[in-house]
């Protein structure tokens, strides 16, 4: 029995929705507006600073401030709020400690219930960008005031709302071991070049007074930014700078490695990512099994076609050429189902196999069957007897390339003017002459009329070729009296602007 969630709970799922929920454009908008308004509220701050305002510009920019900060606090509230349920995580708790113990006292039990509820909201608020967030508004309280310099955290808040920042911090942390263990070292070398400095140098440099000092230069001379304020004067004290800047170097150059190594695999992954969300936006898409030659060459149809096709091989080199002539494809193996999830098998029209292997055929088409019955799918086989395990199985239609070439071939040699005419029909750059398949929509104008006496030749000066039906009979060259139904597929042969237009009439039509 399904419970209809209460008005408070759709009230909160709404914000859970823009602050935790997936991406969707009311998450976007939102990301975009707050990012504004952080770099607005830094740029006030800056202006603020101007010994130069008038006290009408100050309390207009002390204004603005407090409207940023209302706002960041209301998120901050918003976003506590909604990070949990207080009110089912104590029930929940409460029960399930009664429970397990023989003889729980109620006191204990509310109690250990408390705890449990809040422990989420707790674990929400040490989140880093939790305190970031905490940090820009607390100035806003009287009792910090002294801390205005905090306003600076509101940089940081950036970070939550682009994904871009967060792709670089993934990056850090990624690799935090490796950079963390350098980073170790460095210190480790920092501190004895600074107590080698300070030992060398004390007493003869005036510079250098104190172990602060010496810390001081090792900082800046390892990181070989060198203000020049503190330089050796021994000789010795200048082959301690060398070390140390040559040991600087080294450090900025792995440092630099480690993330650069990184950036490059994540930039890899991230084309991934791109290219899964370009798929999840196609409707009524071809999927394209294999990426070789003959793969390729569907891919090029389909594009001169203008449709939309998606393609896919375990061959990593295949799909990085797929995307060079600017196509969509991925890299995957179809025996897995989360491969099938990546292309969009719900959402798509047909599906062309170019394997070979029978196997892979049977896999592909029982798979398919069970998650879009519906879609249409084209596989290849070697011989007629494939094609007929293929269709028995569940292909709705097998190509063998080597039968239909070879009689390709054969009819070219035999009847080439007939087989011109076809491939002119076939080829969408030749406008006068073209082949359509076009749908009868339900409840069309066209249902139970005969060709004679609809408008396809009259006004669109089309022929049609033949008629398919829902149970997939095939009328060829229909006579006059051939009445048209809905959902028939008519195979229709004319000007390329007249079939658009009729096309177009047909849409009009369902619409």
């Amino acid at each position: 029995m399904m419970i209809k969630p209460s008005t408070y709970q759709q009230f909160k799922g709404i914000f859970r929705t823009l602050f935790a929920g997936a991406d969707d454009s009311g998450r976007k908008v939102l990301n975009i507006f707050m990012m504004l308004l952080v770099i607005s509220s830094i740029g006030v701050m800056i202006l603020d600073t101007n010994p130069d305002l008038t006290q009408s510009e100050i309390e207009y920019f002390q204004l603005l401030d407090e409207t940023f900060t209302w706002i960041f606090l209301t998120e901050y509230l918003l976003r506590f709020w909604v990070c949990s349920d207080l009110r089912y995580d104590f029930d929940r708790a409460f029960n399930r400690y009664q429970r397990r113990r023989l003889k729980p006292t109620k006191a204990l039990t509310i109690f250990h219930a408390i705890k449990v509820a809040t422990s989420n909201k707790i674990k929400w608020m040490v989140q880093p960008l939790s305190i970031v967030d905490l940090l820009a508004i607390l100035p806003f309280f009287r009792m910090f005031r002294l801390f205005r310099v905090f306003r600076v955290f509101r940089l940081l808040k950036l970070f939550r709302y682009s994904k871009r920042l967060v792709f670089f911090v993934e990056i850090i942390k990624e690799r935090s071991y490796e950079l963390i263990a350098l980073f170790t070292v460095a210190v480790v070398i920092w501190g004895m070049i600074a107590i080698a400095f300070y030992i060398v140098e004390v007493g003869v440099n005036p510079q250098v007074s104190n172990i602060w000092e010496a810390v001081y230069w090792a900082i800046i001379t390892i990181t070989t930014v060198g203000y020049g304020d503190i330089t050796p004067v021994t000789p010795i004290g200048q082959g301690v700078a060398v070390i140390g800047t040559l040991t600087g170097m080294w450090v900025i150059v792995f440092m630099t490695s480690i993330i650069v190594s990184t950036l490059t695999e994540r930039i890899v992954s991230l084309r991934g990512f791109k290219m899964i969300n370009k798929i999840e936006r196609m409707d009524k898409h071809t999927i394209i099994c294999g990426l070789d030659t003959l793969g390729r060459a569907v891919c090029q149809s389909l594009e001169k076609e203008g449709r939309t096709f998606v393609g896919v091989d375990i061959d990593q080199d295949r799909v990085d050429q797929a995307e060079k002539r600017g196509w969509v494809a991925i890299q995957g193996d179809t025996t897995q189902e989360e491969v099938w999830q990546k292309l969009n098998l719900k959402c798509a029209h047909s599906i062309v196999s170019t394997f070979i292997d029978e196997v892979s055929n049977v896999y592909v088409i029982l798979l398919v069957k069970e998650k879009n019955p519906k879609c249409l799918i084209i596989v290849t086989g070697e011989s007629k007897t494939s094609e007929k395990r293929l269709i028995k199985v569940g292909a709705d239609k097998v190509v063998s390339p080597y039968l239909l070439g070879g009689a390709q071939l054969a009819h070219n040699a035999i009847r080439p003017n007939a087989v011109q005419l076809i491939d002119l029909a076939l080829k969408k750059e030749h406008k006068d002459l073209n082949l359509e398949e076009l749908r009868v929509p339900t409840k069309s104008r066209l249902d139970g009329i005969a060709l004679a006496d609809t408008v396809i030749r009259s006004q669109f000066n089309i022929i049609i070729v033949g008629i398919t039906r829902q149970d997939r009979e095939m009328i060829f060259n229909p006579s006059a009296a051939t009445v048209v139904k809905n959902g028939d597929s008519l195979i229709c042969m004319g000007h390329d602007d007249d079939l658009k237009r009729f096309q177009q009439y047909m849409q009009n039509d369902s619409a």
